[in-house]
């Protein structure tokens, strides 16, 4: 089974009546810490004398949107990571929106803001998922632009 089809089916068990899924994928949700990344490859480097590198990033997450809510669900902790049907985070859609999707070398980026218009995430895509993320980015919609003082 495809991991959007796993994602899709996990979904089904916390959808509300009449609420249906747009987009099921997986994304890392965060931002990425360069200095958390180099501090664990010095002491790693100097643990093993340089004989081994370690990096870390963050698990991608299974991520829905619905017609009504933004659903973060959790993972499965088997051999293969499997989406699981618990809810990790929520999000109404009518307080969320997104800056379009960008490409940035190896991974597609939507930046999620609120009503007003603020940063408050930041979601990446794998490269192949460029689809999904134009997808979320859109049903999400624009971020409401900032009123201007009117002169009189």
């Amino acid at each position: 089974m495809a991991k959007k089809e796993q994602v899709a089916r996990a979904a089904e068990g916390v959808l509300e009546p009449g609420e249906i899924v747009e987009v099921a994928t997986m994304a890392t949700i965060g931002s990425l810490q360069l200095g958390r990344q180099a501090a664990i490859a010095a002491v790693s480097a100097i643990a093993t004398a340089g004989l081994l590198s370690v990096t870390v990033t963050p698990k991608p997450q299974p991520v829905v949107l619905t017609t009504r809510r933004l659903l973060v669900l959790g993972l499965r902790n088997t051999l293969m990571e499997q989406a699981d049907s618990k809810i990790r985070s929520q999000f109404p859609r009518a307080e969320l929106g997104a800056k379009p999707a960008r490409r940035i070398m190896l991974y597609h980026q939507v930046d999620l803001t609120d009503a007003e218009g603020r940063p408050v995430g930041r979601m990446r895509f794998s490269l192949f998922n460029g689809r999904d993320a134009s997808s979320i980015a859109n049903g999400l919609g624009p971020p409401p632009v900032p009123a201007v003082a009117k002169k009189k």
